[in-house]
């Protein structure tokens, strides 16, 4: 289970009260499991799965609080609405950005051979 101090601390996490982490950190992390279940998931690193469930966990608190969902690239942040992506779209997407996610024989999900 993913803990405050690592949203904080490690994922650099400000999006979610601490009082509100744990309950929207466990709902991400049975995504997690859900998609570890249907599809086969690769951690690229040592932290990987934690950093995916923090990323995941701020998606659905974007979502619980007025349905929009932010993105930011270093300086840059952006908030849209919800409803151009489907939540669980945005959650695997979320999920893929930490961790190799196959669907099938392959690539990653998301990843072309070029």
């Amino acid at each position: 289970m993913v803990d405050y101090g690592f949203y904080t601390n490690d994922y650099l996490g400000s999006v979610i009260p601490e009082k509100a982490f744990s309950g929207v950190a466990a709902q991400a992390q049975r995504y997690l499991d859900r998609l570890k279940r249907i599809y086969r998931v690769e951690s690229s690193g040592e932290d990987a799965e934690k950093l995916a469930v923090c990323a995941m966990a701020e998606t659905l608190w974007d979502n619980r609080n007025g349905g929009l969902f932010s993105a930011s690239t270093g300086g840059a942040s952006t908030r849209y609405a919800a409803g151009k992506t489907s939540l669980k779209r945005e959650l695997f997407d979320k999920a893929s950005i930490y961790l190799d996610i196959y669907r099938g024989v392959g690539q990653p999900a998301g990843q072309f051979a070029g």
